[in-house]
């Protein structure tokens, strides 16, 4: 019995740390916001992969000057719209 028992326990702690590894990465995927820039303060791009969300970066038929903000992503040579993959612009 005394071996049953310490099984049962280490197959308790066993699923307890799946539990925590599993919650613990699906709260690292959660967590965090995005960074909210304008365009003048969009750094250079040649990082792929950095996404920001550009405040004053233009949508879809808005004109110059007058973007509402958009989220955009660095593919390592330039800031792309996630809309279009074109590059970003006030």
């Amino acid at each position: 019995m005394f071996d049953d028992l310490r099984e049962i326990t280490s197959a308790f702690e066993q699923v307890t740390k799946r539990l925590r590894a599993i919650e613990t990465n699906e709260r690292a995927e959660v967590t965090g916001a995005v960074k909210v820039v304008t365009f003048a303060n969009l750094p250079a791009a040649g990082q792929a992969g950095r996404v920001m969300y550009v405040s004053d970066g233009r949508k879809l038929g808005e004109g110059a000057g007058a973007g509402t903000g958009c989220p955009v992503y660095d593919d390592s040579v330039a800031w792309r719209r996630y809309s279009d993959d074109s590059t970003v612009a006030v």
